[in-house]
């Protein structure tokens, strides 16, 4: 993740603007600025109320590829964490649509367009396969298209706290390092956003990008010297930037990432595992022991089959030892009194560190929510517990999308202002959500329920086939159904009768046949 270096408090992995006073976390109960804990009634007149903390977003980074010290082993659950929340909440999909309340009409073929192209929008950014360029248009040379953007955004947003769309004035999305991005707020109302700015550095040159409501200034430094300054007009009258902040409470103008509380348990993890590689490294390579020996240097010089060997002692200076050789051809001489072995650490140490880590793992899992199988644990005999957990990791995702669903509306909303500067046909309009189901319902007990109700005469044939959910159109295709039915029946009807008419005309040429006999 590049990012523009910026001073960090190392103690709590956050930084801090610099003003004075200092900004406030809100606490249950309380107010604390800095250390120092104080009342309500004391801080109220001159503490500010709004935490401006920014999230440390190199560390985090770092943190969830693997690289932060202290969290090599136990930063790995990040990403995976990660991974799982945004593959649920956004991996079936999303559709944006269109909004009509009671009353309302927009134009049908104004409505039909525009609802393509959100789909179109939607699909190319949660599906980095699907090509919805203007075919008239020959690729371009951008690389950026190697994964899901959207996927890519809720990710980062989840790791690092905070993370940033931009729509563009082709109506194309770039997304920036959210540590190369600075938001100015309204000194008066710190929800208002006044301008947001981009500073890129690139070799020996800075582009600093500065998004307003009336417009966007491009300057490019090289060094000190101004090389360039465009101005561009804002035709949205709105910033065209989407803020993506997760776990954001309300009086905060940045989010949390979400691996923040579980920083001590992911270096309790690291430290634990990597004390019991350590451990198993030991015994797999024993220590010679002699125990029991009266004299010592004795033995050392019965054994002496190798020169001296030279260390630096603590005071840095160069010093002699006696030194070994023992392999596996070594004749030992011990002294009077005296014992050789190996030794190696009890095995049983094993079980209590994994224990240890079952124990962090468990409160990893009740953290985030995130059911063990999903994890790659085996259910077994546990299958009622999983079905239990399911179901409540179904309502926590209904519960992350909802919290996701503004600011995908408003990245769309934004996104059909831009289009419709340049496509007239585009109703920018109130937008809704539909997502789909999390878990597919068996179709075997539907099934079921549905001929029970064609059974007792409770569901017409329309809502039996619409239950089923075989078909777009249940209407058209339940009258289409009862016309091939209704044709089918006349026309067997229709073959009777013919069969009938047949059989009687046979059997009257029968009998008229045995009359003629008869006379």
């Amino acid at each position: 993740m590049a990012g523009a270096k910026r001073r960090k408090n190392k103690n709590i992995g956050h930084r801090r603007p610099i003003s004075s006073p200092q900004p406030v976390s809100e606490l249950i109960g309380r107010y604390v600025a800095g250390d120092a804990q104080m009342t309500l009634f004391r801080s109220r007149s001159w503490v500010k109320t709004v935490d401006e903390t920014i999230p440390d977003y190199e560390f985090y980074d770092r943190l969830r590829r693997g690289k932060a010290k202290g969290y090599t082993l136990g930063g790995l659950f990040a990403k995976r964490i990660e991974r799982v929340i945004a593959s649920w909440v956004l991996g079936g999909g999303v559709v944006v649509e269109l909004y009509e309340r009671e009353g309302e009409d927009l134009p049908e073929d104004g409505a039909e367009y525009t609802n393509a192209l959100l789909v179109e929008f939607m699909t190319g950014l949660l599906d980095s396969g699907s090509d919805y360029a203007d075919p008239d248009q020959p690729p371009d040379d951008r690389d950026d298209h190697s994964c899901s953007r959207l996927m890519a955004t809720y990710k980062d947003a989840l790791g690092l706290g905070d993370q940033y769309l931009i729509i563009n004035a082709d109506a194309s999305l770039s997304m920036p390092s959210p540590d190369t991005v600075t938001v100015k707020r309204d000194i008066l109302d710190y929800r208002r956003v006044v301008s947001v700015t981009i500073e890129t550095r690139l070799d020996g040159y800075v582009i600093t990008d500065e998004y307003r409501a009336d417009g966007r200034a491009v300057i490019v430094r090289k060094g000190e010297q101004v090389l360039s300054t465009e101005q561009y007009q804002n035709l949205l009258g709105v910033i065209p930037i989407v803020h993506i902040a997760h776990d954001r409470s309300g009086n905060e103008t940045y989010g949390h990432p979400i691996h923040e509380e579980l920083r001590p348990l992911y270096d309790q993890y690291d430290d634990l595992i990597y004390k019991q590689l350590d451990g198993a490294k030991l015994l797999g390579n024993p220590l010679l022991t002699f125990a029991g020996m009266e004299d010592i240097n004795a033995v050392i010089n019965a054994n002496d089959t190798a020169e001296d060997d030279q260390y630096y002692d603590k005071d840095g200076n160069l010093a002699n030892r006696k030194q070994l050789n023992i392999d596996s051809s070594a004749v030992l001489l011990i002294g009077k009194g005296g014992s050789a072995s190996f030794t190696s650490p009890p095995v049983g140490f094993t079980e209590d560190t994994k224990t240890a880590l079952k124990s962090l793992f468990l409160l990893l899992l009740d953290h985030t929510g995130i059911p063990e199988f999903i994890w790659g644990g085996e259910m077994g005999s546990a299958r009622a517990s999983s079905d239990t957990q399911m179901s409540q990791f179904v309502k926590d995702i209904e519960g992350w999308r909802l919290d996701a669903g503004g600011w995908i509306v408003r990245l769309c909303k934004l996104w059909l202002m831009t289009k419709a500067l340049t496509d007239p046909k585009i109703i920018v309009g109130r937008l809704a959500l539909e997502w789909p189901p999390l878990v597919q319902e068996d179709k075997e007990i539907r099934l079921k329920y549905v001929e029970l109700g064609r059974k007792e005469s409770l569901l017409t044939d329309e809502t039996a086939l619409g239950l089923l959910d075989l078909v777009d159109d249940p209407a058209a295709e339940t009258e289409a159904a009862q016309g091939e039915a209704k044709q089918r029946q006349e026309d067997m009807m229709a073959m009777n009768e013919t069969a009938a008419f047949g059989g009687s005309l046979n059997q009257a040429q029968k009998d008229a046949q045995n009359q003629g006999s008869n006379e």
